[in-house]
């Protein structure tokens, strides 16, 4: 898509924001929701690797409404006041978050109302502002919660598209980018941070056996085969088999590197594919070589403990094993970044900056606004809050110096670049060739992905038998 000029896109004044359904939004709600706790790191927001698709925390403050329209300088008019919903609601965020507000309402004369809101209160919060005609301008929101507001015709996608191109199109990362795409070359959000899921493991450990870094189906289950010794209370890997979210994550970039999918484009469930029959006859096999049935806080202390030597977890490990376990631990930990198999894949979460649909004036105050929050010193104070969780989405901060310049980056110096590249191989089960399908969020809130994995690992059940039961479940659950 060739870039837009700077110059603002022409709006009918006036515009009327559009309404959303309390139906429509209570299905968005299945979709925010779906993933419970996401054990490993989240998929969105918390430093402690176990909030939801989004942030953590308790409820914010401000009243997150949307101002009367005003005049400001340069001969064109702005809001005075608009309305900004957060979902990075843990207390790491907020001082910095309100810092980053605060210099823009200093810069731009424009009031902005910040309220943090927990992710598994998003569907009730969007109900009610809709009740009240409340609605924020601004949203930092979870991908899918993005994706089916504008579906919905919610959001303002000529607005996001527009600072995308401002920022510059090429400056961000390609996965990031694709999932806030709105299917007609522009995108429904503005991507603001990421973090990506991979296999670490000791770096030591793997020298003395003389093992290949955890990268390929083959090499992990060889490895997780030489480290095993229970008698010993030491196990091969770790990874999900519980029936909740962290068993749905690990399972995906396993079974996306086999190129297998849940559903497809039409929302097909495809899920009793020969591809995720192999999938899960390999998750099977490995997990000969795992604890049992463990929680995502479990499997992270196993490996403290030195009772693991590999295990699946979020780039939230980052500030957590430094400050846990110190530099040593840190320089003896090493990161495959992505599983490969048929394909290359990894597993990640992006949020990003939603614009509200609504008068010219709050449209070009909500850019301006979104415009600072991802642009110099404001932008590298953000990525700062949650150093490896909050990842950049642009190549240009993460390659910076100023970036760079965090304790936590410089301790694990070497693997935020294989993070950083990891972004352009995120994938997700509910997002299929760079569009959100929403009907996997039915899927998701039974937790028929984690149930099937469950079902092969914890119980034994034979592979191709658990892919076409749950194949059938999953079909009567979008039925």
């Amino acid at each position: 898509m060739p870039p837009h000029d700077n110059t603002r896109h022409d709006r009918a004044a006036g515009t009327e924001r559009q309404s959303l359904s309390r139906r429509r939004l209570l299905e968005l709600g299945s979709i925010a929701a779906a993933a419970g706790l996401a054990g490993c790191g989240g998929d969105g927001g918390s430093g402690d690797g176990g909030s939801g698709d989004g942030g953590s925390g308790d409820g914010g403050s401000g009243d997150g409404g949307s101002g009367d329209g005003g005049s400001g300088g340069g001969g064109e008019e702005t809001a005075s006041e608009i309305g900004y919903w957060n979902i990075h609601n843990g207390d790491d965020f907020r001082e910095p978050i309100n810092t980053i507000v605060s210099d823009f309402e200093d810069s731009a004369g424009t009031t902005v109302n910040t309220r943090y809101v927990d992710n598994d209160d998003i569907s009730e919060q969007l109900s009610s502002a809709v009740a009240s005609d409340t609605l924020p301008n601004v949203g930092l929101l979870a991908i899918q919660t993005i994706q089916r507001l504008g579906a919905d015709g919610t959001l303002s996608a000529e607005s996001t598209t527009s600072v995308v191109d401002e920022i510059g199109e090429d400056d961000f990362r390609d996965g990031p980018l694709q999932f806030m795409s709105d299917g007609d070359g522009g995108y429904y959000g503005v991507p603001a941070d990421a973090w990506v899921q991979g296999i670490w493991y000791r770096k030591s450990a793997f020298e003395e056996e003389g093992l290949e870094p955890p990268v390929t189906w083959d090499a992990i289950l060889t490895a997780a085969q030489a480290f095993h010794d229970p008698d010993n209370n030491t196990y091969g890997i770790g990874f999900g088999t519980q029936v909740d979210a962290y068993a749905r994550q690990c399972f995906t970039q396993f079974a996306r590197s086999n190129d297998a999918r849940v559903v497809d484009a039409d929302a097909n469930v495809v899920f009793d594919s020969q591809e995720m029959v192999e999938t899960l006859e390999y998750y099977q096999q490995l997990s000969q070589y795992t604890p049992g049935s463990v929680t995502f806080n479990d499997t992270r202390s196993l490996y403290g403990n030195r009772q693991e030597h590999m295990f699946l977890y979020s780039s939230y490990l980052l500030p957590d094993l430094l400050a846990d376990e110190g530099e040593e631990m840190v320089a003896d930990t090493g990161l495959a970044p992505a599983t490969e198999k048929q394909r290359r894949s990894t597993y990640g979460q992006v949020l990003g900056h939603c614009i509200f649909d609504d008068t010219d004036a709050r449209l070009t105050a909500s850019e301006d606004l979104v415009n600072h929050v991802m642009s110099g010193d404001s932008y590298v104070n953000w990525v700062h809050t949650q150093p490896g969780g909050t990842m950049p989405v642009l190549q240009s901060t993460s390659e910076s110096d100023a970036y760079r310049d965090n304790e936590t980056l410089s301790a694990w110096s070497d693997t935020i670049s294989q993070i950083s590249s990891a972004l352009g191989n995120m994938e997700r089960f509910d997002v299929v060739d760079g569009t959100l399908v929403p009907e996997f969020g039915q899927i998701s809130s039974q937790s028929l992905v984690a149930e099937a994995v469950n079902r092969v690992c914890i119980s034994g059940d034979d592979p191709e038998t658990v892919a076409t039961e749950q194949a059938e479940k999953m079909r009567n659950a979008l039925e």
